[in-house]
């Protein structure tokens, strides 16, 4: 699904902070066929799906180089400054002040009350992903949480999210208006304690998820969980080489 422009409150953009730059940038380019556009005279790179962005990636800062590398999921919003303020006042904290970016937009870093980041753009709504949904492009979204219920209140306040609980599970799926935009899973006693909270973002991959899941392990990943079935796909949580996890999935597999 093409997309042009992103509603106020929707996911808009993801990221890499990368710990092996060059390396990861392979992976990704090898693994989900992504090719590349630098941003002139910055250091941040665009990963493309032919001509369209889906996902950028950027070194670690150096006061980061002792973290993992990890990918970040933004939610556009019309003031950064005055949504951070907001999250405060839900439970929330602010991890990054709202600073400028080259395009003239504003970006900010919040934690829900159950500590998981996300960042907040403001700007040009006709920037950010435009592909959806597709072989190489994002599937989904979702923040895994330690205390999904505080999470799921602060969304709903913070953004106008209306959260679904589905059946036997403990997860909601958070829409925007008619549109689901995200989901919140409670994180489960078989998750290992030093997990904590977090955003994590799901690709949809070309092929059979066991071939993903054999090729990325030939290349340094680590599978971390899969394969599994779901209504949605069959899908497996990744570790790239560099430390960060997302989720592939094969949406050819999904029953709804």
């Amino acid at each position: 699904m093409q997309i042009e422009t992103h509603e106020n409150h929707a996911i808009s953009w993801i990221d890499l902070s990368a710990k092996d730059l060059d390396g990861q940038v392979a992976f990704y380019k090898d693994m989900m066929g992504w090719n590349t556009f630098q941003i002139p005279e910055t250091p941040y790179t665009m990963f493309m799906v032919g001509d369209r962005p889906v996902a950028g990636v950027m070194a670690h800062a150096e006061e980061m180089v002792e973290m993992p590398s990890v990918w970040s999921t933004y939610v556009a919003v019309e003031d950064a400054a005055a949504t951070c303020e907001r999250a405060k006042e839900l439970g929330g904290a602010i991890v990054q002040e709202p600073f400028e970016v080259p395009d003239g937009g504003m970006i900010a870093m919040i934690a829900d009350p159950a500590g998981a980041m996300l960042c907040l753009f403001q700007g040009a709504n006709e920037n950010g992903i435009k592909l959806l949904d597709e072989p190489g492009a994002p599937c989904w979204f979702e923040t895994m949480s330690r205390d999904s219920e505080a999470a799921v209140s602060f969304y709903c306040e913070l953004f106008g999210w209306t959260a679904t609980p589905m059946p036997d599970m403990p997860y909601n799926v958070f829409s925007l208006g008619d549109a689901q935009v995200a989901g919140c899973m409670q994180i489960g006693d078989d998750m290992p304690a030093e997990v904590p909270s977090h955003w994590q973002v799901s690709f949809s991959i070309d092929g059979s998820v066991e071939d993903f899941m054999a090729k990325a392990t030939e290349k340094g990943a680590q599978v971390m969980m899969g394969p599994m079935s779901t209504p949605y796909g069959d899908g497996a949580v990744i570790m790239d080489p560099g430390g960060a996890t997302f989720v592939a999935f094969d949406r050819t597999k999904a029953a709804t």
